[in-house]
């Protein structure tokens, strides 16, 4: 077990978190996240994994077992906990992944197809579909420090996380008196940002993976829960809060 020794609001337990999983009554799923990532820490190679937010502040890991293609339409996939549990304080609003350089690792995920419309279709030629998975790194890489970051935050906290070795290497307290409503983790040009509406009004905007605080404005306060959610776009920057 290891404790923030700042705060005490981050911790992460190697133990079993069947329990965290089975506690449905009181613990909420906030955000989920499907991606290759590392289950130990010294894992060289990544494996399908999700990633599991709740309303009281865990983050739990879940390492997903595919089988082989030619047997996936009859094989289901199984699942089972990593035993890796990471805590904030304060609800999970948002969780993204980042590679080594500071760059968005796109969600994995496979779109569904209907057989019997594909056995109409497979004359007609169709445009070859994007792969989102990135490029398998080779293993002399492989061996070289931490390879991912998780971003992770919650109404209260930010933190990233290098990964695999699970080191809490940037850490942001983004509101100590109210609570954050929103969170998104954007491209805005060239660089990745966190995108936080706090209940005070304010606008909390932070580099990635630093975290260091580049924007914080006024803008509505919470008066009206009937403002959220918004959502933010990168290209250009947009803050939208339709009024429902």
């Amino acid at each position: 077990m290891y404790r923030d020794k700042l705060d005490g609001s981050f911790s992460r337990s190697r133990s079993s978190s069947i329990s965290s999983l089975e506690n449905i009554s009181s613990e909420a799923i906030q955000c989920l996240a499907f991606v290759d990532s590392y289950t130990r820490k010294n894992d060289t190679q990544t494996a399908p994994t999700l990633w599991v937010g709740t309303s009281l502040g865990s983050v739990i890991q879940v390492m997903v077992s595919l089988p082989s293609q030619e047997t996936r339409a009859t094989t289901p996939a199984t699942v089972s906990p990593s035993g890796t549990i990471f805590r904030l304080k304060g609800s999970v609003l948002a969780m993204s992944f980042l590679d080594c350089n500071g760059d968005l690792i796109p969600y994995q995920y496979e779109s569904w197809k209907d057989a019997n419309r594909e056995r109409k279709l497979e004359r007609t030629p169709t445009k070859s579909l994007v792969d989102n998975r990135m490029s398998p790194t080779n293993s002399a890489e492989q061996t070289w420090g931490d390879r991912q970051f998780i971003v992770i935050a919650s109404e209260k906290v930010a933190r990233v996380v290098a990964l695999p070795s699970q080191n809490c290497v940037y850490k942001q307290i983004i509101t100590e008196v109210s609570f954050v409503v929103k969170s998104e983790i954007i491209q805005i040009k060239d660089s990745v940002c966190l995108v936080c509406y706090v209940a005070t009004g304010h606008i909390s905007v932070f580099s990635l993976p630093s975290l260091r605080q580049l924007i914080y404005v006024d803008f509505l306060p919470l008066v009206d829960l009937r403002l959220v959610p918004y959502s933010a776009s990168g290209n250009p920057p947009i803050m939208y809060l339709p009024h429902l």
